[in-house]
């Protein structure tokens, strides 16, 4: 693997971890700052609010994951490394 390959992967994997901390202060947004401004809890809104959020959380670290696995070397899945001999 080339290192502007490796670079990419880990510049997505920053990226996506960006996200995960722009949702955490939306979260925070909604969960402190919004009610100063009148906002009422229900369950009517809460419930499909906390499913969304999770859910983004955990598509989100699976994609961390999972790119960084299938893209980053690693010496089980290097191609002809052990000699013929």
């Amino acid at each position: 693997m080339s290192r502007s390959r490796a670079a990419l992967v880990v510049l997505g994997d920053v990226m996506l971890i960006a996200v995960v901390v722009l949702l955490l202060e939306i979260d925070k947004l909604v969960n402190g700052t919004l009610y100063g401004y009148g906002l009422v809890f229900s369950y009517d809104w809460a419930q499909t609010y906390w499913l969304l959020f999770r859910v983004s959380l955990v598509l989100i670290v699976v994609a961390v994951i999972l790119i960084s696995l299938v893209e980053l070397p690693h010496p089980a899945f290097e191609e002809g490394t052990e000699e013929e001999a």
